[in-house]
């Protein structure tokens, strides 16, 4: 259980390197997270919330804190990592030809 924990520990310490920095900056900057959050189209929104699933799942199947590291690294992060890589890539292409 305790591995379970820091695992928690960790992703909490990964949102407040993440978000905290932008809540405590300048009082424009709070406008400009809003407008980014209200940005977001559907898909993306979709896309993180598939992504947070699909994470959680394939944690609580293989379990990594107790062995199971190369399984999770395969089968969870990877899709995930190439999924939104390969969006990023794409909209780098979409704004060069816009441009």
């Amino acid at each position: 259980m305790s591995g379970l924990q820091e695992i928690l520990v960790i992703v909490l310490l990964f949102v407040l390197i993440i978000f905290l920095p932008r809540r405590l900056g300048r009082a424009g900057s709070e406008k400009k997270t809003g407008k980014m959050l209200k940005a977001l189209s559907g898909r993306v929104r979709l896309g993180v919330v598939v992504s947070v699933i699909w994470l959680v799942s394939w944690t609580v199947y293989f379990r990594p804190w107790s062995g199971e590291i190369l399984g999770f690294v395969l089968i969870g992060l990877c899709p995930v990592i190439l999924g939104w890589g390969a969006l990023w890539v794409a909209d780098g292409f979409k704004k060069n030809q816009d441009a």
